[in-house]
């Protein structure tokens, strides 16, 4: 197995922070964050070496709050001005669904420090399960680690172990020269700026993939930050299903769709349906209307958790609608091939 050295592995690392940045003192524990300042410099003691174990899933205490409600905030001016196009909200919205949790919002922010703080505040306040996306690099416009540590007052630490899973982990792109983990950078200091996380009462580390050196950052004990690459969200919230689960109150109920496509246009159907959502809400159902614009068909849909009354409305909706179940919306499109085009 690598090691450095058998000696301490010391550095100096100095770089620009955010204008709300901190200045910090270190040990042999790593970084701690004090007080604001534009610059961060700090010396800190660390072995960078790994046990013959290798690098697994960290088993530490994690969260044991049950889980009901979830959140999304996706952070990232790249989204706002256009630039990027969001996937991970939409990825979000199916994880939750499959899990049995109840996503109440999703939620896009610009790389403001004020706007994390005051968005994780309140959605931590609010929601049982928050995820963060986006803003947890290497360069001066990934604040999200520092907004999130001033908005719940802990500290940030350099973490020892993700600083190591890094330098484990870490796969050089081709026309990067091979990296000296060694010898105080520039480029030493940006990398582990990536492994200075939030530390403190109500803060945890978990890695969800044995393969990926990025850590969930728990943080208030609700609040996790995961990078805003879809291939890695995706990754690490699938990874972090098996931790998950057995806190989800409604796990063993999991929320149950069905689709209906009808000939109907919206407003043949709406008184129909203003009355059955009237009838059955009470018992949890959510009746949802989805026009497809320029196709021969549109969908219904019954959403909710007790399957056998949902299964007990099919045949009732299908019949009043002049429509059949599917699975996919476009199923039964070809049973209208020739019917005019649909509005509403």
């Amino acid at each position: 197995m690598f090691r450095c050295s058998s000696r301490l592995l010391r550095y100096r690392a100095t770089y620009t922070a955010p204008a709300s940045g901190f200045t910090g003192s270190a040990g042999p524990r790593g970084v701690r964050a004090s007080s604001p300042a534009t610059v961060f410099s700090a010396t800190a003691a660390g072995t960078f070496g790994f046990g013959a174990g290798g690098l697994g899933v960290m088993t530490a205490p994690l969260p044991t709050r049950m889980i009901q409600t979830a959140a999304c905030l996706i952070i990232g001016d790249e989204v706002l001005n256009g630039k990027v196009v969001d996937e991970n909200g939409g990825f979000f919205a199916k994880y939750c669904f499959a899990l049995g949790m109840d996503l109440k919002r999703v939620e896009v922010i610009p790389d403001d420090e004020q706007d994390i703080i005051e968005a994780t505040r309140r959605m931590s306040d609010k929601y049982d399960f928050v995820v963060t996306s986006g803003g947890i690099g290497p360069t001066h416009d990934d604040i999200t680690y520092d907004s999130i540590a001033k908005a719940f007052n802990v500290s940030l630490e350099l973490h020892d172990e993700t600083a190591k899973r890094m330098q484990q982990l870490w796969v050089s792109k081709r026309n990067e020269p091979t990296f000296d983990w060694t010898t105080p950078s520039p480029r030493l200091s940006a990398k582990l700026r990536m492994a200075t996380l939030p530390t403190g009462p109500k803060c945890h580390i978990h890695y969800p993939c044995t393969d990926l050196w990025v850590p969930i950052s728990i943080v208030n004990d609700n609040v996790h930050i995961l990078p805003g690459i879809p291939l890695l969200f995706r990754q690490m919230l699938e990874g972090y299903e098996a931790v998950l689960r057995p806190r989800i109150e409604d796990a063993r109920r999991d929320i149950f769709r069905v689709m209906i496509s009808t000939p109907q246009p919206e407003s043949q159907m709406a008184e129909y349906l203003t009355a059955l959502q009237a009838r059955v809400g009470g018992r949890g159902v959510k009746v949802g209307s989805y026009p497809r614009w320029g196709k021969p068909r549109n969908t219904v849909t019954l959403v909710g958790r007790d399957r056998e009354f949902i299964e007990g409305l099919v045949g009732e909706v299908a019949a009043q609608l002049e429509g059949v179940r599917v699975v996919g919306e476009a199923d039964a499109d070809s049973e209208s091939e020739g019917d005019e085009k649909l509005g509403v």
